[in-house]
């Protein structure tokens, strides 16, 4: 009996070691059909998602970083030309042309470029994503994004609309409202009989944690039984504990370490919050959504993510109004099951994976 021979698909994300789309990929990974494709993982280093990755039949290259350009596209160009893949698909967003430009030098014929984000005029390298977002339209066969949002951000309305929309699903049955692992979660963190704010993303300018710290310390002005968990690491870490400090808020803070388990930590919140200066669809928001906990968002975040009606959008120009509203949220918060709005939405993920396995075989051709 002939043996299948799998369809091999270079999974360019970069840093591996924080953030939504690592976790959006290798979520896709874990669902899709692993007898019939193999995703090799291209990042910057070790991670701690490597030994997973290799127990699912997948590999990971290190690479430098496209910043880096000349030294990543040759590393690229090498490992894409030995391995033959079928389709070089690039998570990179406005840095995509990077991958995509080796992967046509070495002749791969199908190319797809990833919108997983946006740029706002705030950020230091908006100009240069502005820039390098038309560029990244001159290497790929076919274009992809996680909402409507990213794909018109970096391809403009007209290609953006045409682009494959690839929702940010989830496992429905790892996030799902459980009210025993709620108390237990409580209990573990020591916060029984607490009002809990709740937050897991990357401590880096897009997510504006510091801004949520000083909203907090004004809520706590307002209700002391108040206590706020933060679940992540990153480059303003030092800002964020300096501030802690300042307010003298420490022992209503928390902060905890990412982990590969984070619907334990959102089993504790009462509610989310993510003021972001921007986002393309951010996956912990649907995440917390499926375990019941209303949300507090960003007006910068796309409303494609408000999939069960819980979510609330709030202006970053006034941490005091963020104070008022979190208090207003967290008097009558309560869990909800919205699976089946969820599901309707198309955040399942086994049924988007068969939506990307679909994707992929209908590109055609080989090397």
């Amino acid at each position: 009996m002939e043996v299948m021979k799998k369809i091999k698909i270079a999974q360019v994300v970069g840093n591996a070691r924080a953030g939504g789309v690592i976790s959006c990929v290798l979520n896709f990974y874990r669902n899709i059909d692993r007898d019939r494709f193999q995703f090799d993982f291209y990042t910057y280093g070790p991670s701690s998602h490597d030994k997973e990755i290799m127990e699912l039949g997948g590999r990971v290259f290190y690479i430098p970083d496209v910043l880096s350009f000349f030294k990543s596209v040759s590393a690229m160009k090498s490992h894409f030309k030995k391995e033959n893949y079928y389709a070089v698909h690039a998570h990179l967003t406005s840095l995509s042309f990077v991958p995509l430009l080796a992967a046509k030098r070495v002749g791969v014929k199908n190319r797809i470029c990833h919108a997983h984000s946006t740029s706002h005029k705030s950020e230091k390298v908006w100009l240069v994503k502005n820039t390098l977002k038309h560029i990244s339209k001159l290497y790929p066969t076919r274009l992809a994004g996680c909402s409507k949002l990213s794909n018109n951000w970096l391809y403009g309305k007209k290609k953006g609309e045409d682009a494959f929309l690839l929702r940010n699903a989830i496992d429905l049955t790892r996030f799902r409202p459980d009210a025993e692992r709620e108390a237990e979660m409580k209990a573990e963190l020591g916060l029984e009989g607490k009002k809990v704010v709740g937050c897991i993303c990357r401590f880096e300018f897009q997510k504006n944690i510091p801004f949520l710290i000083d909203a907090f310390a004004s809520l706590l002005l307002e209700d002391k039984n108040a206590h706020l968990v933060l679940v992540g690491g990153g480059s303003e870490e030092k800002e964020i504990l300096e501030k802690i400090v300042n307010y003298g808020i420490s022992e209503n803070v928390h902060i905890l370490r990412e982990t590969q388990k984070p619907e334990d930590y959102f089993a504790a919140f009462d509610l989310f919050v993510l003021p972001s200066r921007f986002e393309g669809l951010p996956l912990v928001a649907v995440e917390a959504q499926a375990m019941g906990i209303p949300c507090l968002l960003s007006d910068l975040i796309t409303d494609e993510v408000n999939v069960t009606g819980e979510c609330r959008f709030l202006s970053i120009q006034s941490f005091g109004a963020w104070a008022e509203k979190m208090l207003d949220m967290l008097a009558s918060a309560k869990r909800y099951d919205a699976m089946d709005k969820i599901t309707a939405a198309g955040y399942d993920i086994k049924r988007e994976s068969k939506r990307l396995e679909e994707f992929y075989l209908s590109l055609g051709g080989e090397r």
